[in-house]
């Protein structure tokens, strides 16, 4: 029933004298809209303020029935107003309806403000009067408060969407809304009218619509992948089909549907070749491959893009999971005592991994890890709770294992005998760091480091800022050469000891400018590596020095990162570069005459600094690079970088494996038997390191 009729049919009538034929005229018109819309009750009002609702039975040219209380009642057309609802509940009562009556003849005289109050009088009375509340959103809208609109539109589908067509309202609020870039209350409008008008035309643009704005601009995936699942179903041969399909299989992507993902897109690429989203279809279904562990399929789905596109971006994206299928992953699922790896070491070709549930021991010289179970066993059941482990030292003969909270646990491969330094007998609780040598054993820990000299009487001694030159207890790593012991504190101090003079001292260079803090130490080949970060200029890298620590040099690898997780976990290796030192290229030949078109031209400023070097003007020169050619190996959590020291280009890089589900932070890096294995905060990676 449109409301332009409800409105007359609803009037309190001033005048005394009424139109016998009007009256019945409005009767049937109302009794054929009841017939229309399956009304079941009627409101009887009479002249004399009389009123009373029943069950519509019907009407002639002259009278109407009732049934009212199980009777039956007759009464004339004339002298009567009608009002047909779906509910009794929503019958107004006598004070609601006289607020409403008045203000209907308050708009009829052109007084909109004095009828919104009457309006809002008769909602206070009778909150369920969609009527009333009709009236208040038709004057909302008019006067351009939109939002009150909505929500007064809102009221009067919820409590009786069949007797009112709101959807031209409701569509016209929401592409103002969208206009506006509103999107979340157009969004709500048009989900409105897919509630309580689901049969009308515009349903099935506004399907597909909605899905778009719930999935690209309002955030809300799972509400935006039913709505445009129910629209391809529902509206298969609109245009916005294509689009729809291809975010579908995004979203089940997304939210690791993966086998629909992939059914979804198979149905994609194969409809709509030439799709501006094709690349992206054959990529996504590639990382899906990879999440169930398809490296196969994801290598030919990413291959295939890298070749059909010319675009850089595309197979840049296509090299990264291409990458990704380099990668085989070990978790929990595979023997891990837990996915968060906190160390990692080796001993020969063989693996430790430390975890907060205990450590793993597992055999690498094949294809495959082999876990050596009874030992990893014995080392967590050894002291009644299993063992966080922070830091592990091994070789052919022993095993160090550091852990959070029971200080050290020492195991001998020969005998099997486990000792732990507990904390109860003054040992450090927190142990970061081990390294060993054939002469002693030193630990890291947050209260200072721990020298153990092999043979000795009295087997620890125990350095910290109270009884020597550390300038913080809290020590993160170390590293031992044959001169020095290294050091860095949590703070990113580097700290050395000499162990012939048995002194501590404090590392300066140049290249480890202010705000460097150093995080790992590593030795490959007589060359000193550490890996640093400065989250001021939110960048990190790595420096290079001879063993002694001199000529050093930094080489900044990653800037711009926000993220000080990301800046600070970056690990480096290195081994000796037996590659073919590159050619080199002649040097060019100098001009015979000088270019007098340059800016500052001047031949005799040439022979003036000319003059002045060989009256002997000292320069210093630049520290000389270290000659020693390397293999760099450097992980971060995003990218694992491979650097060939002997050309200064030759720089590649593989991105982390992204299989592994969460937020990835790298613990640590190994190289090893033509391997490399990378521990990290969800599982342990590996790839062949060629």
């Amino acid at each position: 029933m449109s409301q332009q009729k409800r409105t007359k049919n609803t009037q309190v009538k001033k005048q005394k004298v009424y139109c016998l034929l009007t009256v019945m005229a409005v009767a049937l018109l109302l009794a054929s809209q009841h017939s229309a819309y399956s009304e079941k009750y009627v409101i009887v009002e009479s002249e004399n303020g009389d009123r009373l609702t029943g069950s519509w039975r019907g009407a002639t040219d002259t009278h109407f029935e009732i049934e009212y209380n199980g009777q039956v009642l007759q009464f004339p057309l004339a002298g009567h107003t009608l009002n047909f609802t779906s509910d009794v509940a929503h019958v107004p009562d006598r004070t609601a309806a006289k607020y409403f009556r008045n203000g209907l003849i308050l708009l009829e005289l052109g007084l909109p403000e004095k009828a919104q109050k009457r309006f809002e009088a008769a909602i206070e009375e009778f909150p369920k009067y969609p009527e009333a509340h009709y009236q208040l959103g038709l004057l909302y809208r008019a006067n351009g408060d939109n939002a009150n609109a909505l929500e007064r539109f809102r009221s009067v589908a919820i409590l009786d969407a069949p007797n009112f067509d709101l959807v031209p309202l409701l569509h016209e609020l929401g592409d103002i809304a969208f206009a506006n870039e509103a999107y979340d209350i157009a969004a709500d409008n048009y989900q409105l009218i897919l509630t309580y008008y689901p049969d009308h035309p515009d349903v099935s643009v506004l399907k597909y619509l909605t899905g778009f704005l719930l999935v690209e601009e309002l955030e809300n995936p799972s509400a935006g992948l039913s709505l445009l699942e129910a629209a391809i179903t529902d509206y298969p041969d609109m245009a916005f089909h294509e689009k729809a399909l291809f975010l579908i299989g995004k979203l089940q992507a997304d939210m690791d549907q993966l086998e629909n993902a992939l059914h979804t897109l198979d149905r994609f690429v194969t409809y709509y070749s030439e799709s501006e989203w094709i690349y992206e279809a054959h990529l996504i279904r590639a990382a899906t491959h990879l999440k169930l562990g398809r490296l196969e399929a994801a290598a030919n789905e990413a291959m295939h893009v890298s070749e059909i596109s010319e675009d850089a971006a595309i197979k840049e994206q296509a090299k990264k999971i291409l990458d990704q299928t380099k990668w085989t992953v070990y978790t929990d699922a595979s023997g891990l005592p837990d996915n968060h790896i906190q160390t990692m070491t080796t001993d020969g070709t063989r693996l430790w991994i430390g975890t907060p549930k205990g450590l793993m021991l597992f055999e690498t010289a094949y294809d495959k890890w082999i876990p050596f179970e009874p030992i990893a066993e014995l080392i967590n059941t050894a002291l009644g709770n299993v063992p966080d482990v922070t830091a592990i030292a091994a070789n052919s003969q022993e095993t160090w294992i550091g852990t959070r909270s029971q200080g050290a646990i020492h195991y001998s491969h020969l005998t099997g005998r486990i000792i732990n330094y507990s904390p109860a007998e003054g040992f450090p609780a927190w142990i970061k760091d081990i390294k060993m040598d054939a002469s002693e054993i030193w630990f890291a820990t947050d209260t200072g480091i721990i020298r153990r000299i092999r043979g000795s009487v009295d087997p620890f001694l125990y350095y910290n800022t109270h009884n020597s030159l550390l300038p913080a207890d809290n020590i993160e790593t170390l590293l031992l050469t044959p001169q020095t012991v290294w050091s860095a504190s949590a703070a990113g101090d580097v700290i050395l000891f000499d162990r012939e003079k048995e002194e501590w001292d404090a590392y300066h260079s140049t290249e480890i400018r202010a705000g460097m803090k150093v995080v790992g130490l590593d030795i490959a080949e007589e060359q000193l590596l550490f890996t640093w970060f400065n989250a001021d200029e939110k960048s990190n890298g790595y420096f290079r020095a001879d063993i002694d620590g001199g000529n050093g040099k930094s080489t900044t690898l990653d800037t711009g990162i926000e993220n000080e997780n990301d800046l600070r976990h970056i690990y480096i290796r290195g081994a000796l570069d037996t590659s073919p030192l590159p050619k080199e290229e002649p040097a060019p030949l100098p001009e015979e005459t000088p270019d007098p078109t340059l800016p500052d031209f001047s031949l005799e400023a040439d022979v003036f600094v000319i003059e002045q070097e060989t009256e002997g003007l000292e320069t210093e020169p630049p520290p000389p690079t270290p000659q020693i050619p390397l293999v760099l190996w450097i992980a971060t959590n995003k990218d694992l970088y491979t650097h060939q020291t002997r050309s200064a280009d030759v720089w590649q890089y593989t991105t982390t494996p992204q299989i592994l589900t969460g937020e990835l932070i790298v613990k640590s890096l190994v190289v090893m038997n033509n391997r490399v294995w990378l521990a990290t905060s969800n599982g342990l990676a590996t790839m062949n390191a060629q």
